[in-house]
């Protein structure tokens, strides 16, 4: 069974765990690569060129702080967080103009056309000419 402070780690154990990450690194391999062809950046929208910036910078600066934790250094008290940190708050902006975007207009044109038309109006009345009505008996 495994410890939970990974320092009395069996063999098996440890080969099982290298192997996974192992594994794990030829994955995260494939796909950047994938991500980082420029024929396929090319062909993105805006807001799919944006999310794809997005998505690498915060992978490799987490391959990064991952990178750092393997060689016994606190990522947190480096300047990797900072850039950790910066890469989220761009990523929560993208967001609010994502929300911006999809939010409900108001179409000032249709809604002054609606309220006028909603309004009761009194009909015009032809003008009452002065003159003396008499009945034929």
């Amino acid at each position: 069974m495994m410890e939970t402070n990974n320092k009395h780690l069996e063999p098996k154990e440890l080969l099982k765990q290298l192997e996974d990450f192992k594994n794990s690194r030829t994955n995260i391999e494939t796909v950047l690569d994938l991500l980082m062809e420029g024929n396929v950046f090319d062909k993105l929208t805006t807001e799919d060129k944006v999310k794809h910036d997005l998505f690498i910078s915060y992978t490799l600066t987490s391959l990064y702080w991952m990178y750092l934790r393997t060689k016994g250094i606190n990522p947190a008290s480096h300047m990797v967080k900072a850039e950790i940190d910066r890469v989220q708050e761009y990523n929560k902006k993208f967001k609010r103009v994502l929300d911006r975007k999809s939010a409900p207009h108001i179409q000032k044109a249709a809604a002054g056309r609606f309220v006028k038309h909603g309004l009761w109006q009194p009909k015009e009345k032809p003008p009452e000419t002065n003159k003396r009505k008499t009945f034929e008996d």
